[in-house]
């Protein structure tokens, strides 16, 4: 059946009405109902992977981040009762930061008991070490033992793969250690942008890493392509630490053991038991990292213990050494310096500086050879003579009391500062400690300075 134009115009007309309506209804909708995932509608919505979090959002979900390392916190006292409190904090997040975390710090005495507290907040910079410091934290009557620390909230971690301002900062040693400590520098601006507000932190290490000072201060608009002064001082002096050297130590000891050591005396044999007592006492004063071994020699020469890092092992040895008494002028220096060098040259390489101390009351005596009356002496002078010329190991000589032979003993060594003379026994200590400081170099003081640029 064919359709009339006057229907055919009812059902165009109603079709554009219809049409506009929906377009309208439509455009209402739009405006008036549905809203676009967003950041902050507290919905799962768009591309996040949780609520407000995740995907094109600033904002990071609670999963994609690492929580902060907290690697120390401890109290330094400044003055008096005043201390300055600080933590050593690690973000290991590459491309995120923290704007606003709470923190507490808590001061412990010895006995546990807890002498105060103190609450902050820190912006947390991204891929980074940083200090939180709290400064003026009065304690009378008491004297912290530890401190513990921990963040308390954070608000929501953000993305930030911004590129860091190029900072470069040059700084002095400590210097006034004994006064007023103090360190001088200059942070200069390199970037092609501004930096608003700097935090700048001195850490100030002993030899083996230990913290044991900090202090802080700012710097305001470093624009770019200027440098700044910075000082740090502090108003007495602190301790700086155990000392260690700057590298271990492998020491063959070779004491004399031949019977004229009880010249003084025989019970106790003297003087064998002060260079037992003071050898000890060396042995004592080194480092976990460091070994000994021990070498006797008298009709002949014998290791005692071989290169070992246990002292307590070696303090055992020595103290158990007794005389030769069969034969009292029989005294093998060659044989001695052969055992102690192949001890050394045995022994792991590494970069642990090798040592031989020598130590006899008399003259060479054995071995000996046919037709050379002095080969006793010659031998001896030609181990030693490879051994220096081999570098690898420093011969130190001591010659103990009256009887000994000063152009011998000097003729082991390469250097006449290796040779030590005890008139008497009570000399070896401080021989012992002269050694010691010239083994030992000791590792400075490490001073780190720690910036970080805070959000405006």
């Amino acid at each position: 059946m064919a359709i009339s134009w006057s229907s055919k115009r009812k059902f165009y007309y109603g079709g554009s009405v219809a049409l506009v309506l929906v377009v309208i209804f439509s455009f209402a909708f739009f405006n008036f109902f549905y809203k676009a995932p967003m950041c902050s509608d507290g919905k799962k919505n768009g591309d996040e992977t949780g609520v407000d979090c995740g995907g094109s959002c600033t904002n990071l979900c609670s999963g994609d981040t690492i929580m902060p390392i907290i690697y120390w916190s401890k109290a330094f006292n400044i003055s008096g009762n005043v201390y300055n409190i600080a933590a050593y904090v690690e973000n290991p997040n590459l491309n995120s930061s923290n704007p606003k975390a709470t923190y507490e710090f808590k001061i412990f005495d010895d006995k546990n008991i807890l002498l105060g507290s103190r609450k902050g907040e820190t912006f947390i910079p991204q891929n980074k070490k940083f200090i939180v410091f709290e400064p003026g934290f009065v304690i009378t009557n008491k004297k912290p033992k530890y401190v513990e620390f921990d963040f308390t909230s954070f608000s929501p971690w953000q993305k930030n793969t911004a590129k860091e301002a190029d900072l470069n900062v040059k700084y002095s040693p400590l210097s006034g250690t004994s006064t007023a400590p103090r360190i001088d520098g200059t942070i200069s601006n390199a970037s092609q942008k501004s930096v608003d507000s700097l935090e700048l932190v001195a850490l100030v290490q002993d030899s083996q890493e230990n913290a044991v000072a900090v202090s802080r201060t700012f710097v305001d608009n470093l624009a770019k392509g200027t440098s700044q002064d910075f000082v740090f001082t502090w108003p007495k002096p602190f301790d700086l630490g155990v000392e260690s050297c700057t590298s271990p130590l492998d020491i063959t000891l070779a004491l004399d053991r031949s019977g004229s050591m009880q010249s003084e005396g025989a019970n106790p044999p003297e003087p064998f038991s002060t260079v037992k007592s003071t050898a000890g006492d060396f042995v004592k004063a080194l480092s976990d990292n460091d070994k000994v071994s021990v070498v006797s020699f008298g009709n002949t020469a014998r290791e005692e213990i071989s290169l070992s890092s246990d002292l307590q092992s070696v303090l055992n040895t020595i103290s158990n050494l007794f005389l030769s008494t069969t034969t009292l002028e029989q005294t093998d220096i060659t044989d001695s310096l052969v055992l102690a060098s192949q001890e050394l040259t045995v022994s792991d390489k590494g970069d642990a500086k090798k040592a031989i101390i020598l130590l006899t009351d008399g003259v060479p005596t054995s071995p000996t050879k046919t037709g050379e009356n002095d080969y006793p002496k010659t031998s001896a002078t030609r181990v030693a003579g490879e051994i220096n010329q081999d570098g690898l190991i420093s011969l130190y000589t001591i010659g103990l009391g009256k009887d000994v032979s000063e152009s011998f003993l000097k003729s082991l060594v390469s250097d006449d500062s290796h040779y030590f003379f005890a008139p008497t026994k009570n000399d070896l200590s401080a021989i012992y400690k002269n050694i010691s400081s010239s083994l030992c170099t000791k590792k400075p003081s490490v001073v780190n300075i720690i910036y970080r640029i805070l959000p405006q």
